[in-house]
C-alpha cells in the first residue's frame, strides 16, 4: 500500500498509514482521513476509485498530493459513511449528489460522481475560522488596503472580486464583510450558493438546488428588506447582474465575485453579459483580481497577490465610451495601477513568497 507524499520532505507532512483494523472500520477511517487532511491544511480531499485500488489525494497549497492507495474492496463502506454524514441517499449510486456536514471546526462540502470503477467523492474543507480573517491578514499591500477600505466606506456602488476558482475571492469577500460589521449601523444581507461561513450580525440567504430560492429571486427579496450592503456570492448571469446593478444605482453597496482574468477584465466581462457601458461606468467603484501563491520560508501556506482597478473620473468616462482593455490599462497605469505580476514581484523581493508566476 503506497502511503507516502510526493515531496514529503518539502511539505514536512507525515505519511498516512492505515492499520488493517482501521480499514475494516469505515467511521474510524473517515475520521482519520479528515483529521489528517485538516492537520495538513488541505483545501480538498479526493477519493478516487481506480481499476485496482482506491486513491486518496489531498490538495495542499494548491497542489494535489497522493497520500495513500487502499484496496478497492473498502471503497463502498467509505462512500456510504460519508453519505450518511451528509444525509445523502446511500442507495443512489448512478447519479451525482451534493451535500454538506460539519466536522469539528470544519464545514465539509461533499460531491459524489459515478465513474468507471465506483463512485468518486470530493470533499471541500472550509475551516470555520476562515470567516474570521481580516483584510489586513490576506496579504494586501498597505496602498491596496487603503484603497479597498476607502471604497467599502462608500454608501453605494459595485465592488467585484475576480479570479479563477480557488483564488480566495470568497475569503476576501467575508473579510470585507467583517470590516463593514465594525460599522454597527449597517443592515448587511447576503445571497450565497452555498453559505460557506456563518457570520453573526448579518442575514445570509442560501440558494437551493430545487430552485425555490435562486439568485434572482433571493436578490429581489433582499431589496425589500432595507439593506445597506448586499453581498452576492457570484454574478453568474445577466439577470443577477441587472438586479445587482440596479441595487448599486439606488443607494446600496454591492459586493460580489465575477469570473474574469484580471481586474480590468471585469469591465469586458460585464459588457459581454449585456450591461450598457454607461451603467458600468456609473456603478463600478472597484474591481479586484487575486491569486494565491506559496509563502517563502519554512512557514508554508499561501498568501494573496492582488491587483486593484479603482476607476477615477477619467477611467469612468473611458468606460462609458467603450474604451478597450488596453486603453483602460494604459490610463490606469498613469494613476499608479499595479498588476498581479507587480504585486508578486514586490512580495518576492521582500522574501514573502516563493518563486512562481501568476497567469
Amino acid at each position: 500500500m503506497a502511503s507516502d507524499y510526493n515531496h514529503d520532505a518539502e511539505r514536512g507532512a507525515a505519511a498516512f498509514a492505515l492499520a488493517p483494523s482501521v480499514l475494516n472500520d469505515a467511521p474510524a477511517l473517515v475520521e482519520r482521513l479528515l483529521r489528517h487532511a485538516t492537520a495538513h491544511h488541505a483545501s480538498d480531499v479526493h477519493i478516487e476509485p481506480q481499476q485496482d485500488s482506491l486513491r486518496l489525494r489531498l490538495r495542499i497549497d494548491g497542489e494535489l498530493v497522493e497520500i495513500a492507495r487502499i484496496p478497492l474492496q473498502y471503497a463502498q463502506a467509505i462512500v456510504s459513511r460519508l453519505k450518511v454524514l451528509a444525509s445523502l441517499d446511500i442507495a443512489e449510486r448512478r447519479a451525482p449528489q451534493d451535500g454538506a456536514f460539519s466536522w469539528r471546526t470544519t464545514d465539509v462540502r461533499i460531491a459524489t460522481l459515478p465513474v468507471r470503477h465506483g463512485e468518486r467523492i470530493t470533499l471541500r474543507l472550509l475551516d470555520k475560522s476562515g470567516g474570521r480573517l481580516t483584510l489586513d491578514a490576506l496579504g494586501m499591500s498597505e496602498a491596496d488596503y487603503k484603497i479597498f477600505c476607502g471604497v467599502l466606506m462608500r454608501p453605494h456602488g459595485l465592488v467585484l472580486l475576480t479570479g479563477p476558482t480557488g483564488s480566495g475571492k470568497t475569503t476576501t469577500l467575508y473579510a470585507a464583510i467583517r470590516l463593514l460589521l465594525e460599522r454597527k449601523n449597517l443592515n448587511i444581507l447576503t445571497v450565497e450558493d452555498p453559505v460557506e461561513y456563518e457570520i453573526d450580525g448579518i442575514s445570509q440567504a442560501e440558494v437551493d438546488g430545487a430552485d425555490k430560492v435562486n439568485f434572482a429571486k433571493a436578490l429581489r427579496s433582499l431589496l425589500r428588506h432595507d439593506p445597506d450592503v448586499i453581498m452576492i456570492g457570484e454574478i453568474r448571469d445577466s439577470q443577477s447582474m441587472n438586479i445587482a446593478v440596479r441595487a448599486a444605482l439606488t443607494g446600496h453597496l454591492v459586493l460580489s465575485t465575477l469570473h474574469a482574468n484580471d481586474s480590468i477584465g471585469a469591465v469586458t466581462r460585464l459588457r459581454d453579459m449585456g450591461l450598457e457601458a454607461h451603467l458600468i461606468a456609473a456603478t463600478l467603484k472597484l474591481s479586484v483580481a487575486q491569486r494565491l501563491v506559496k509563502r517563502g520560508g519554512s512557514g508554508g501556506g499561501r498568501i494573496g497577490v492582488f491587483e486593484l482597478f479603482h476607476p477615477g473620473e477619467e477611467e469612468a468616462a473611458a468606460i462609458a465610451r467603450d474604451a478597450s482593455h488596453g486603453e483602460l490599462l494604459r490610463m490606469a497605469k498613469t494613476h499608479g495601477f499595479r498588476s498581479l505580476a507587480d504585486d508578486l514581484a514586490a512580495k518576492r523581493s521582500e522574501g514573502i513568497v516563493a518563486e512562481g508566476i501568476v497567469d
